[in-house]
């Protein structure tokens, strides 16, 4: 039985806090002052212990892996709190914080060595994330598969070897639900242009959008290829991508991805 303690349960906090929960190899604590009362009514039929402050738990260094979820913004004053805790320096603390780095840890925890940075993204929710994971040196092999045993309950897992990898997943799949979100709208809000009702508009690309993945992950061929085989020449499909091309899309998403990376490393920036 591992001892989880999650410190700040926001979306994907609460997110990784379910899917843990379901698991009897894991007990949870969790602290979040903001949210406190809501979480513990919420969350009641659930074997979770929940805390507004660290001074609230007796058994400060008892704790297996030490999860931060905060916001980027409050970090800064969680280490304040934790300044005088006795934290177990066996203690693995993993960080999914958008932009904070190991670094950031190591000189803020003095007594910590183990440090883990992962990017989960929002599907997590459902247990269908995609969790990109970095692991200091001082992680070993047999806890690398212990790390990978924990995110694997909401998600897939994904380990680099270099932290730089961490901020452009961040920017890719970590944004990446809401660029999708936002082009699902932009699709529903043409397709109404064209004289469909609001809830055929949702229908149609939802449906569209589930179909074509499903389809593209049934078979081993590339989404370039898919594309090849969708656009027959003179089509209807060959006439809207030949508009893509026309509008570079291609160059939109270069440029969406690369802001996205450039505000991660803004705020790895921090201390």
């Amino acid at each position: 039985m591992k001892n989880i303690l999650l410190i700040g349960c926001g979306h994907m906090g609460g997110s990784l806090m379910s899917g843990w929960s379901n698991s009897k190899n894991y007990t949870i604590s969790v602290i979040d002052k903001r949210k406190y009362s809501i979480l513990k009514k919420k969350n009641r039929n659930k074997k979770i212990n929940f805390f507004k402050s660290i001074d609230d738990i007796n058994n400060q260094n008892n704790f297996d892996y030490i999860i931060f979820a905060t916001r980027p913004l409050e970090l800064k004053n969680v280490f304040k709190e934790l300044k005088n805790v006795n934290l177990n320096k066996k203690s693995i603390v993993i960080s999914v914080i958008a932009g904070k780095k190991t670094e950031i840890f190591k000189k803020n925890l003095l007594n910590i060595s183990k440090i883990v940075r992962v990017m989960p993204n929002m599907p997590a929710l459902i247990g269908e994330g995609v969790h990109c994971i970095y692991t200091n040196k001082s992680i070993n092999k047999k806890e690398i598969k212990e790390i990978d045993k924990l995110f694997s309950l909401s998600g897939k897992t994904l380990f680099f070897n270099s932290e730089t990898f961490i901020d452009k997943a961040t920017a890719v799949s970590g944004s990446g639900p809401g660029f999708i979100f936002q082009l699902i709208d932009i699709m529903e809000k043409s397709a109404i242009n064209l004289g469909f009702s609001k809830n055929t508009a949702k229908i149609l690309i939802n449906e569209t959008f589930r179909g074509s993945l499903n389809l593209l992950n049934s078979n081993n061929i590339s989404a370039e290829k898919m594309v090849e085989t969708v656009a027959t020449r003179g089509g209807t499909t060959e006439a809207g991508i030949k508009k893509m091309k026309i509008n570079k899309v291609d160059n939109i998403f270069n440029q969406v991805f690369k802001a996205a990376y450039k505000r991660a490393k803004q705020q790895g920036a921090g201390k």
